[in-house]
């Protein structure tokens, strides 16, 4: 029986430890999910209100190429004006004018209107041209219905609704004194509003509104039964004056986006209901998927207590069974499977321990000064990776700035624990440099400008790791930041004979004439530099930190010999000029 109890409480143990984690965690991502999802909607909607927005506006626009291009045509306006003091074939003549020229704007126009119509406040006439007809000439008073809009004052262009569909208005004015002298309409084909709704009509409970500038609403903006609270929303006064607005209210999410000058305005009513339901499937997806993840860990969790518990007797069986006294180091009280365990340990401790004493105890002390070692080290390719990985997923999340950091930095550690020689081609070392530059550069940004004029000509010249490095750390240390104003640092790299200069020049405080001498002094004797530039406050050598020209100096003629040669050049005021002459190989060194 305590066999069997020791197991069972294991079992239960284990199917504690892999449910509960599950359950949790499902739990939290349906909490998660009923925001996500209602942002990703939010975020469709928003996209689709832009789109239609974007159509509408281009409508618009071609409403007014069509209207200007007619009120621009100087025959056309001065026919309309004369036709009436005109007669017999005259008249003939210039009807058929006005007829032809309306009849070619219509066609032209054909896929976004059903009619073209012209006034003449003059006369008071109307001359329409749509797919029945081409040439229909009527009387009008425009005091009374939609075009009456035009009496009040000039309109480009402004929208009304009428029995047989949506139509346009554009006024015509006499540019002296505005005087109306006509105007302008279009009927809009309902392939164009449908295609409105199409595109944003994304769910079957949405309503979907087009308003005019004077709030009234257009073809196919009939409220729905529970829509109340959308009346008020457009009978509000100034909602229609907003750019693109998101509202909520007690049953409904409201887009209202106006589109170009005002003309039109387009809004969208989803239920909430709607949002809640698509984020209780995915919910109810997550409850299942969850209880058969549960119930696959308990399941599981009995199968490796299973696994667990049996060998474990089988091998403390065997440990009892060796036929040497038993050396008991613990106390064994219980009959369960950990006293089996118990026994066993001890009955092989007894066996091992002058092996232990001795040998093996040798070999764990060298392992676990190893592990030391190991535990005293950062691993520099795992902090690279890292780096990678932050700038993976900065790449995704929209910073291409910050990937842009994290992979110079990368390539700044990648060369810094490179492994091999002590020397790099000069590619990589200004490859370096460059890297180097970025971080300071993004450090003082719109400050700093630098220069590299290098023509990538392969000369085979090896330098020692970190050579410009120090001396650029130098230019921005103790040249530049003591500077107010803008900051510039060249780096030119030629090579001139049988020699390479490398140049490195920046236009910071620079050095006088007593400092100059004493550093080429200690450059020449090689002495070591304990202090930099004078401190402008104090007029006293301030302590250097990193390495100094001296450093280099000294690598430089280890590597090459006392034909490289490190030169400072300097004035109070004018910023400093480094230069570096160096030998180059020869050609058999180099293909060698």
């Amino acid at each position: 029986m305590k066999r069997t109890s020791i197991r069972y409480r294991l079992m239960v143990l284990m199917i504690c430890l892999t449910t509960l984690p599950v359950l949790t965690v499902t739990w939290i991502a349906m909490n998660n999910t009923r925001g996500s999802v209602e942002k990703e909607i939010i975020d469709a909607n928003r996209s689709r209100m832009l789109s239609a927005d974007q159509y509408l506006d281009e409508l618009i626009r071609q409403m007014d190429v069509l209207f200007y291009s007619l009120q621009v045509n100087q025959p056309l306006i001065e026919g309309l004006n004369a036709i009436d003091n005109q007669s017999g074939s005259g008249q003939f003549r210039t009807q058929k004018y006005i007829q032809e020229t309306l009849t070619k704007a219509f066609y032209a126009n054909s896929k976004k209107i059903d009619e073209l119509a012209l006034y003449t406040h003059q006369s008071q006439k109307i001359y329409s041209v749509n797919y029945a007809n081409s040439g229909l000439i009527y009387s009008l008073d425009i005091e009374k219905g939609n075009w009456n809009r035009m009496l009040q004052a000039p309109i480009n262009m402004y929208f009304k609704q009428a029995d047989s569909g949506i139509y346009a208005f554009h006024s015509m004015n006499r540019f002296a004194d505005q005087e109306l002298l006509g105007g302008l309409s279009v009927r809009m084909n309902k392939e164009v509003w449908k295609e409105v709704s199409n595109i944003l009509k994304s769910e079957d409970d949405s309503s979907v509104f087009l308003v005019n500038d004077e709030g009234e609403q257009l073809s196919g903006s009939t409220l729905e039964p529970g829509l109340y609270d959308i009346a008020d929303i457009l009978n509000h006064d100034g909602i229609l004056n907003k750019e693109l607005e998101i509202m909520k209210t007690d049953s409904h999410f409201i887009f209202i986006k106006r589109v170009d000058d005002g003309e039109l305005t387009l809004i969208k009513a989803l239920p909430i209901t709607t949002i809640a339901e698509s984020a209780n499937n995915t919910v109810r997806a997550g409850i299942i998927t969850g209880l058969l993840f549960a119930l696959a860990s308990i399941l599981l969790s009995i199968m490796v207590s299973l696994r667990i518990t049996r060998p474990i007797v089988s091998l403390a069986r065997t440990m009892r069974m060796t036929p040497i006294q038993q050396f008991e180091l613990t106390s064994v009280r219980s009959q369960d499977e950990i006293g089996l365990l118990e026994r066993g340990y001890n009955s092989m401790m007894q066996r091992m321990k002058e092996l232990v004493e001795n040998e093996y105890q040798k070999e764990i002390e060298v392992k676990n000064a190893q592990l030391m070692a190991l535990q005293a080290q950062i691993n520099p390719h795992f902090l690279n990776n890292t780096l990678n990985l932050i700038g993976g997923m900065a790449l995704v999340k929209g910073a291409p700035e910050i990937y842009k950091i994290t992979k110079v930095i990368g390539d700044l550690l990648r060369y810094s624990i490179s492994s091999g020689h002590e020397a790099a081609a000069l590619d990589e070392e200004l490859k370096h440099i460059r890297n180097y530059l970025f971080i300071q550069e993004q450090r003082f940004s719109g400050r700093c400008t630098i220069t590299i004029d290098y023509d990538g000509a392969d000369l085979g010249i090896q330098l020692p790791r970190f050579t410009l490095q120090p001396l650029i750390e130098n230019a921005f240390e103790h040249g530049l930041q003591p500077k107010e104003g803008s900051w510039k640092v060249q780096i030119r790299v030629k090579a001139i004979r049988k020699r390479m200069v490398i140049l490195i020049q920046d236009n910071g405080i620079g050095l006088d004439r007593t400092r100059l001498l004493m550093l080429r002094s200690e450059l020449k004797d090689g002495m070591p530099i304990k202090v930099d530039r004078l401190d402008p406050e104090k007029d006293q050598p301030r302590m250097r930190k990193g390495i100094g020209l001296q450093n280099v100096n000294a690598r430089l003629k280890l590597h090459f010999g006392e034909s490289a040669a490190l030169r400072i050049f300097s004035q109070s005021g004018n910023g400093t000029l480094i230069a570096l002459k160096l030998p180059l190989p020869k050609k058999e060194d180099v293909h060698e």
